[in-house]
């Protein structure tokens, strides 16, 4: 009998998963798309570097999520039409090959759900491009006042 190197292994369960699985949730910043949405987000406004270093840190663990999160926010201070504008001209670039598993888990009828510590607005923008409805986004959402400032406690 011949050993199976764990590596594939692992493969070989990761597939059988996939197989006989009724939903797949994906997490969405560095694994669906190639960026973290909030970096891009930062360097757009023009906060890039400093918020990158609060990402660093905030990945150690002696923050929480929503802490990081507000403070990140409050450094970077997007309108609503930077937002937008963000999406529009620098739209977030799928992972390669995840369009075509999606699009294989559709086929079987497998619901996919996509889950973020990152904001909707961007999240839904790559379910679109995937055919995931958007009522299967899971994400931050910012809030914007009638004149498209962000206040500081942007999200819900």
């Amino acid at each position: 009998l011949k050993k199976v190197p764990k590596r594939m292994a692992s493969l070989l369960e990761m597939k059988e998963i996939f197989r006989s699985a009724d939903a797949v949730c994906f997490d969405v910043d560095s694994t669906v798309i190639r960026e973290e949405g909030i970096d891009e987000l930062a360097k757009f406004c023009g906060v890039g570097d400093a918020v990158a270093e609060m990402t660093r840190r905030a990945m150690g663990g002696t923050v929480t999520f929503k802490a990081a999160l507000t403070a990140r926010l409050g450094l970077i201070r997007p309108s609503y039409e930077q937002v937008q504008k963000l999406i529009s001209d620098n739209p977030p670039q799928l992972t390669p090959g995840i369009r075509e598993l999606v699009s294989r888990l559709h086929q079987r009828g497998v619901q996919v759900f996509l889950v973020s510590g990152g904001f909707q607005s961007i999240v839904e923008h790559v379910a679109l491009q995937l055919n995931i409805p958007t009522a299967n986004v899971f994400a931050n959402r910012l809030k914007f006042y009638f004149n498209g400032e962000i206040p500081l406690s942007a999200l819900y």
